[in-house]
């Protein structure tokens, strides 16, 4: 029988206390350490003492196999967990908890003895009887305990509380009575249980209890985990991602190095394998994994295109890197590690291997290319999934994008040059780090596209993007493609060469000599992708089998516009929260079964990643959006105008995704039906987009810095 995830108990003292004591109740190591003062425990029992609430503490039942999360605390006389016994973590209370525990203990931790806390029961008498109730006088001192007036806290529960009882004075003996049967039974500590919850669930449950809604990264815990006095994680990796700013590579995302060092340390690099580093085991690798990470970039730089740590495919990659560097016997290796190397690069960012499930990936990579080392042959054959349809609807607004970042690569790779002259176009840090640099030109300027009416969607599709220095920029200005293409080829004796570094089709029956912009992002989309896949070890392109029918593509990106569609229009009237206002209810209920379905199988996955209404209504499929709109009809009304045709057109476009969905072929009705409710779709949202980006001006910074 499953268990409540929460479970709301009262509970005494001496019940937490007694399970601290036999290791059953532990700190987890991404708490930070006991550090409350004397003060603050004063003013705890202060608080007992007079019946004030002490707040709640919230308790996480691990579940049974769990990897040890404890910190050591054997200073406070807190043992380990038997093996096998089951364990509980504190993930809030600890403060208030370890303090009551040393007080009652009378442990001294460093200089501060919690054993001298007493009870004034002088004053606590003159409180009780409510004679001086302005009294700033303490109830809880610290000092020497004489078991008259003065009493530690430990021996008010201690063996010898009895005969300390009896030679006070008379009336001080209520006060005592009722400091003792406090701390012994009598206050309630309000307990909540959270269990059945995997420890990915208790961490986010401890960030939103300690952050008041502001999130603690991962990052965030594990340099609280490892802090020391003369350790700092964070400024460490500071200093490090300075140097590789000022090297011209720029800073490497920071849990790239927690990563290493759990999976050189661990052989994993999840969540649990991260919060399980010790600043031991990190120091006792320091120097190694600096060289590997070192060794790892400059890999990158010289031999795969990354010229800048924003445009790595996935930040995975330097973590793998590193892994077979630091394991290397030598930084120089072999042409046969640096062809497995390269194969490696290329199929995990072909077939987006790290997009999904990426720390057990990462892992198992890690482990296949370290028997290069032996000798082995080592052979991936992830099949690439980028196709020419793939690299169309790529926009080079997507940052994280690993399509992007892969043709970014490749034509780095390509060692581009300047279609004017012939020169290498300059690849540095500020040029190739800036995406709002008026150097990053477009094949078809912003100016002309606009006053082409094409919508302002397309003008940043990767297709359009070209490597082009900041003066030529300046010089095209909003002229037409054709117009300056003829001129520099007609002064530029190598413009074949120039423009084929960058793949650009200019044969001469090419779509970019009439101008055509369509034709020319699907013209140059086939080439970035015959040369992405081109790349992939013997040159042999392994594209994913797709349906013959053509729509199978368009049908994948209808829904994503749809999905930025619904989310857009639903924002604009209700704000970012919408979710719990517009979904209709078995939607919700759909939507929450298939992320916790998600989490169960993946539970490295970040919880958090899914709260935003736009990341929810990924897990929608076609029926959902047909409900979503029609239970919000009045806020779409405008963009379908008649109701009718909205629900045939969504029922012909259901049928069509079904079928691309399952791999069945479509009939030749379903075929065409569904063909002409996609276009209704597209129509109706290229309207809307291009209604919005005529309201916002027209388009971004950028394309107000080409248009000039």
């Amino acid at each position: 029988m499953q268990l409540p995830k929460i479970d709301v108990q009262d509970r005494t003292l001496p019940q937490l206390l007694n399970d601290m004591e036999t290791g059953n109740l532990q700190v987890p190591r991404f708490q930070r350490e006991f550090v409350w003062p004397l003060t603050k425990t004063r003013e705890l029992l202060d608080s007992i003492y007079k019946e004030f609430p002490i707040g709640t503490f919230f308790l996480w039942r691990a579940p049974a196999g769990s990897q040890p999360l404890y910190r050591p605390l054997g200073d406070m006389g807190i043992p380990e967990p038997k093996p096998g016994m089951p364990v509980s973590y504190i993930l809030d209370g600890q403060q208030r908890l370890a303090s009551l525990y040393v007080a009652i203990k009378g442990i001294r931790v460093e200089w501060r003895d919690y054993g001298r806390i007493c009870i004034d029961l002088e004053t606590a008498t003159q409180y009780d009887q409510k004679k001086e109730e302005d009294s700033k006088d303490e109830i809880f001192v610290y000092r020497s305990s004489d078991n008259r007036r003065y009493v530690a806290v430990k021996d008010l529960v201690g063996p010898d509380n009895l005969t300390i009882y009896n030679n006070i004075l008379q009336n001080w003996q209520p006060a005592f009575n009722k400091a003792s049967n406090l701390l012994r039974n009598n206050y309630p500590f309000s307990v909540v249980w959270i269990q059945e919850q995997t420890l990915e669930d208790a961490i986010v449950i401890f960030q939103r209890i300690n952050q008041a809604g502001q999130r603690l990264s991962r990052y965030d815990l594990v340099c609280a985990n490892v802090w020391t006095d003369d350790f700092d994680l964070r400024k460490r990796v500071a200093d490090l991602n300075r140097g590789y700013a000022l090297q011209g590579f720029g800073a490497i995302d920071e849990t790239i190095f927690t990563q290493t060092f759990a999976l050189i340390l661990k052989d994993q690099c999840t969540t649990v394998a991260e919060l399980s580093l010790e600043t031991d085991e990190i120091l006792g690798v320091w120097t190694g994994v600096l060289r590997a990470l070192h060794l790892a970039i400059d890999f990158v730089v010289n031999n795969l295109g990354v010229r800048h740590a924003e445009y790595l495919p996935y930040s995975g990659i330097i973590v793998v890197l590193a892994y077979y560097f630091y394991h290397a016997p030598t930084s120089a290796i072999t042409a046969k590690e640096r062809e497995a190397l390269w194969n490696w690069f290329w199929r995990v960012t072909l077939s987006e291997r790290y997009s999904a499930t990426s720390p057990s990936r990462m892992a198992e990579d890690a482990k296949k290319l370290r028997t290069l080392i032996d000798g082995q042959e080592v052979v991936f054959n992830y099949p690439s999934t980028v196709t020419p349809e793939s690299v169309a609807r790529t926009r080079m607004t997507s940052t994280t994008s690993s399509l992007r970042n892969a043709a970014l690569c490749m034509l780095a790779l390509k060692q581009p040059r300047n279609l004017k002259d012939g020169s290498p176009v300059n690849l540095k840090d500020s040029f190739f780090s800036n995406l709002k640099s008026p150097e990053r030109h477009h094949v078809f300027p912003v100016g002309y596209l606009r006053s082409r009416d094409i919508p302002a969607t397309q003008v940043h599709l990767l297709p359009n993007f070209c490597l082009i220095p900041a003066d030529l920029n300046r010089e095209i200005s909003n002229r037409a493609p054709a117009q300056y293409f003829a001129e520099y080829q007609s002064v530029n004796p190598e413009f074949a060469a120039a423009a084929e570094s960058h793949i650009l089709p200019v044969a001469p029956a090419g779509a970019v000599w009439k101008n055509d912009f369509n034709a020319f992002i699907e013209e140059r989309a086939k080439r970035i992708a015959d040369e992405l896949n081109r790349l992939l070890v013997g040159g042999c392109a392994e594209i994913t089998v797709r349906l013959e029918t053509p729509p199978v593509s368009e049908v994948d990106t209808l829904e994503i516009r749809l999905r930025d569609f619904i989310d857009h229009v639903l924002t604009a009237y209700l704000g970012p929260n919408y979710w719990k206002q517009a979904m209709p209810g078995d939607v919700i209920v759909d939507v929450k079964e298939l992320i916790a379905d998600l989490l169960s199988r993946h539970p490295y996955e970040d919880q958090a990643q899914f709260l935003s209404a736009r990341r929810r209504l990924d897990f929608c499929d076609v029926s959902h959006y047909e409900k979503i709109i029609l239970k919000n009809w009045r806020q779409f009304e405008g963009s379908f105008q008649r109701k009718e045709e909205f629900e045939r057109h969504s029922s012909a476009y259901r049928k069509l995704r079904n079928c691309v969905q399952h791999n069945r072929k479509p009939t030749d009705i379903e075929q065409k039906n569904g063909e002409a409710a996609m276009l209704w779709f597209e129509k109706i949202i290229d309207k809307y987009e291009q209604m919005i980006a005529t309201a916002e001006g027209g388009g971004d910074e950028l394309e107000d810095q080409e248009s000039q």
